[in-house]
């Protein structure tokens, strides 16, 4: 008796336990959005961001608008919040960066055109790539992350970096 009790006892605990795995979802794991020890090259830099700008151009123009520009964040924003991650909160009285800004926008026409989104993209690409061979390894990656993490503490903080002593 005593066997067939035990026996019935941990064929239910075997059925309960499949059923509720079956049950449990199962959830990929997040993707990582890149690989900190991959090289990456100037000309991988020019395809991301035409891909960038072609994703922003919505209406094929071959000029990001503010509008466009606007749209692009929001739905970047939207992205994040479905895939669960965390968002930053805006500041009081709107986003900081509401449209096209005077980086983005060099000659101030009020859009951007490809040559000035690779021209931007380049220049990023150049500040991370510190020995100049025209590749950015992990070492430069992780330095390049570093020293954004300075410029927006001091951005943050107020405090402006000393002014360089002119050439003689």
């Amino acid at each position: 008796m005593r066997k067939t009790v035990l026996t019935l006892m941990l064929a239910a605990s075997a059925v309960t336990s499949t059923a509720s795995t079956a049950q449990t979802p199962t959830t990929p794991p997040a993707p990582m959005r890149q690989d900190a020890n991959r090289v990456s090259t100037r000309a991988e830099a020019i395809a991301q961001a035409d891909a960038r700008f072609a994703q922003m151009d919505t209406d094929h123009e071959g000029r990001i608008t503010a509008g466009e520009m606007r749209a692009y964040r929001e739905a970047l924003h939207d992205r994040m919040v479905a895939s669960g991650r965390d968002v930053p909160v805006p500041p009081p009285g709107g986003r900081k960066h509401d449209g096209v800004g005077r980086r983005m926008d060099p000659n101030g026409d009020g859009s951007v055109t490809r040559e000035e989104f690779e021209a931007r993209a380049l220049k990023r690409f150049d500040r991370m790539d510190a020995n100049h061979d025209g590749t950015i390894d992990a070492t430069e990656r992780a330095n390049a992350a570093e020293m954004r993490h300075v410029d927006r503490r001091e951005r943050r903080e107020g405090v402006t970096p000393p002014a360089s002593a002119p050439a003689q």
